[in-house]
C-alpha cells in the first residue's frame, strides 16, 4: 500500500488520531517516529498553532480533544483503511468549487486523488445548480477518478458515491438514510448530500480520460442558507449526533473504494442491488420532471443500466435516463 509521506508534524497528528481519548508521551511519541523529543515538542506547537485542541498532562504525555474537529490530510489519513483511493489528499481553507478547481488545476494527478474545501463559495449541484457550502458546516470533497469503464457505465460511479455516503452516515452517526433517483441523499424527505459527477472526453476518441465526483454533506444547517434552501436542506445534526468532519471524509472514501471496486470487478448486478434497496421511491407515485415536461407516475423498479421505471395513468412504462423525479411524501 503507497503511503501519504508525512512530516514530522503530520505523523504526531496522524499518531494523536489514532490514539483520540488517549494520552501519548513525548517520548512514546518519538520512539514510534523514529524522532527527537524535540522534533515532537515543534510538531505539537505547531499543531497547536494551527488551531489544533491538544492538550497535556506533565507525566502522562498529549492528547488530541475528543471534540476536536479539524480537517486536515494526516488526520483522515490516520483513519483510513483503502488502496488507493484518498491516497493523495489535499485540503484548502476555501475554493470557490472542488469540482471546478479539481477540473483546472489537478486532472493530472493520480486515481483517487481527493481535494478537500473547507467552504465554497461558489458550489455547484445538479442542473446548475447551487451547493451552498459554508465553512464549518459540512464536508466538501472531490475525488478524481481515470476510470476504465465504458461510457455507458458512469451512471454506476455516481451510484457508487450516492451508495458510500448513506453507509458512511450510517457507521458515524447511527441513522440510515435513504437515496432519491439520482443520487440525492435524504432522511426523512430532508437532502443531506449533493453528489455532481463531470467526465472530461478525448476529443479525438471519444472515451473518457477522467471523471470528478464531487460530494458535499451537511454537518450542521446553516441560517446563512437560502430560504429556499431551508425549505429543502437538511443536516446530519438534525437526526443524530454529528461525527466529526475527518471521520466521516475517512469514511466516505472507505466506502466509496468498497463499492466502485465491484465496477472493476464487473459486478454491476450487485451493486444495483445496494442501490435499489436504498432508494425511497420503489413502488410509491412521483412526479416527473423531464425536458419533456411534468407528468405523474407511480415509480416501479430499476432496469440493469440504473434507468428508473415509472408507469404512467394509461399504464405505459417509461425508462428514465436522465431528469429528475419528485416523491409525494
Amino acid at each position: 500500500m503507497e503511503m501519504i509521506e508525512l512530516t514530522v508534524k503530520d505523523a504526531v497528528l496522524q499518531a494523536l488520531e489514532q490514539a483520540r481519548g488517549t494520552r501519548l508521551s513525548g517520548g512514546r511519541l518519538a520512539e514510534q517516529l523514529g524522532v527527537s523529543r524535540a522534533a515532537v515538542h515543534k510538531a505539537i506547537a505547531a499543531l497547536r498553532e494551527s488551531g489544533l485542541a491538544i492538550d497535556a498532562v506533565t507525566g502522562e504525555g498529549y492528547r488530541l480533544a475528543s471534540d476536536d474537529d479539524s480537517l486536515t490530510a494526516a488526520g483522515i489519513n490516520a483513519l483510513l483503511d483503502t488502496a488507493v483511493i484518498g491516497r493523495e489528499i489535499l485540503v484548502e481553507p476555501s475554493l470557490t468549487s472542488s469540482n471546478t478547481t479539481m477540473k483546472e488545476q489537478y486532472l493530472g494527478r493520480r486515481h483517487g486523488f481527493t481535494l478537500f474545501a473547507e467552504e465554497q463559495t461558489g458550489g455547484r449541484g445538479r442542473l446548475g445548480r447551487t451547493f451552498v457550502s459554508p465553512a464549518d458546516t459540512g464536508v466538501y470533497m472531490t475525488i478524481l477518478l481515470h476510470p476504465t469503464l465504458p461510457l455507458s457505465h458512469l451512471s454506476f460511479v455516481t451510484i457508487s458515491a450516492a451508495i458510500a455516503v448513506v453507509r458512511a452516515i450510517e457507521q458515524t452517526a447511527g441513522f440510515t438514510p435513504q437515496i432519491k433517483w439520482v443520487n440525492d441523499v435524504l432522511m426523512n424527505g430532508r437532502k443531506l448530500c449533493g453528489i455532481l459527477t463531470e467526465a472530461t472526453i478525448e476529443g479525438e476518441t471519444g472515451t473518457v480520460s477522467s471523471l470528478v465526483v464531487g460530494i458535499g454533506i451537511n454537518l450542521h444547517p446553516n441560517p446563512a442558507w437560502p430560504e429556499e434552501v431551508q425549505a429543502v436542506a437538511g443536516a446530519i445534526s438534525d437526526f443524530g449526533k454529528p461525527p466529526r468532519r475527518a471521520e466521516l471524509a475517512a469514511a466516505v472514501l472507505n466506502h466509496f473504494e468498497d463499492v466502485y471496486a465491484l465496477l472493476d470487478q464487473g459486478k454491476e448486478p450487485e451493486l444495483l442491488e445496494q442501490y435499489r434497496e436504498r432508494l425511497c421511491c420503489i413502488d410509491r407515485p412521483v412526479t416527473v420532471i423531464s425536458p419533456a415536461g411534468r407528468y405523474e407516475a407511480e415509480c416501479v423498479g430499476l432496469d440493469e443500466n440504473a434507468h428508473l421505471l415509472v408507469k404512467t395513468a394509461d399504464g405505459q412504462v417509461n425508462a428514465l435516463s436522465s431528469g429528475e423525479i419528485s416523491i409525494r411524501l
